[in-house]
């Protein structure tokens, strides 16, 4: 797929003294997607963000909360 742009000279410039412009465009933009998407994903409501880490100096562990939702919920 062809992609055509408009970009300020100076960053055209920068940009042209790459050996591979192609490659070096096609992965800027890649890990600009990338990093976005994961952008997306960090956006958490406050009460769920509170919660992160508080049980990370507890003595329970995770089978024994797994075994807790059992007996309460099954």
């Amino acid at each position: 797929m062809q992609l055509a742009i408009e970009i300020p000279d100076e960053l055209g410039q920068r940009v042209l003294q790459h050996d591979n412009v192609q490659l070096f465009v096609q992965t800027a933009i890649e890990k600009l997607l990338q990093e976005e998407q994961q952008a997306s994903f960090m956006k958490v409501p406050p009460l769920t963000k509170s919660l992160i880490g508080i049980m990370e100096n507890s003595n329970i562990n995770e089978l024994d909360y797994k075994r807790h939702l059992e007996e309460k919920y099954l």
